[in-house]
């Protein structure tokens, strides 16, 4: 069954079901925000039980449904249907997108927060990648980072020998993880790929969520700085 675990102090993460994505089987994970202002920010919405929903709408106000990366935008539907009256943001215009909404989504790949939440969060688009759209934030008032399908530490499932090879091979899988290998083939510019991870370092975070995998809640600056060791060679 899964929980609403509190990952610091207004912020939360709940684990969801597995999804097949490309033939292979992943993880997922979402985070939610309390903001400033009492609503609330969801970011990768993943199907829940209902009292677990309900736990979700006791923090306030469900206001903003995020997609920060372009294969996790089908996620934002089901989402959609239960609350209406939130915006949906997301990378538009973005290559291999995952699903379609059928309502207008706000484009999250940009530099700056949004104003709604700009108090409590930042944010960079991770640029550099031929394929991959993806907006990474930063929760100040937790010092944790926030990334989706970027980097991953996919854990082992029993049964998938197959699967977890894979992730193996990639780099990607659990206990060590890291920036799989083909999305590392993808950047194709690296000097922007350095600049957005240079600002990424900047930010002041000990902690870092993650959509596929374990979560790392000490040292996750330099965990960050040794997954993209590669950028340098």
């Amino acid at each position: 069954m899964p929980e609403l675990q509190q990952f610091g102090r207004n912020i939360w993460i709940v684990d969801g079901p597995d999804v097949r994505d490309m033939g292979l089987l992943f993880t997922t994970r979402m985070t939610v925000v309390r903001l400033s202002d009492g609503s609330v920010w969801v970011e990768s919405p993943v199907t829940l039980p209902g009292e677990i929903l309900e736990q979700v709408k006791k923090l306030g106000p469900i206001r903003y449904l995020v997609a920060s990366t372009q294969r996790h935008v089908w996620r934002l539907n089901a989402w959609h249907d239960l609350f209406p009256e939130a915006e949906l943001w997301a990378p538009t215009g973005a290559p291999l997108t995952v699903g379609e909404t059928t309502v207008p989504v706000n484009d999250i790949f940009t530099d700056s927060p949004a104003r709604e939440w700009a108090r409590d969060l930042e944010q960079l688009a991770f640029r550099g990648s031929s394929v991959l759209r993806e907006a990474v934030f930063f929760h100040r008032e937790s010092g944790t980072a926030i990334v989706a399908d970027l980097i991953q530490v996919n854990p082992m499932i029993k049964g998938r020998p197959f699967r977890n090879a894979i992730f193996k091979a990639l780099g990607a899988a659990y206990p060590k993880g890291g920036v799989a290998r083909d999305i590392r083939l993808s950047f194709r510019d690296r000097a922007l790929a350095r600049a957005s991870l240079d600002r990424l370092l900047s930010w002041d975070f000990d902690r870092l969520i993650i959509a596929h995998g374990a979560c790392i809640e000490h040292g996750a600056k330099d965990f960050v700085r040794e997954t993209f060791r590669w950028l340098s060679r």
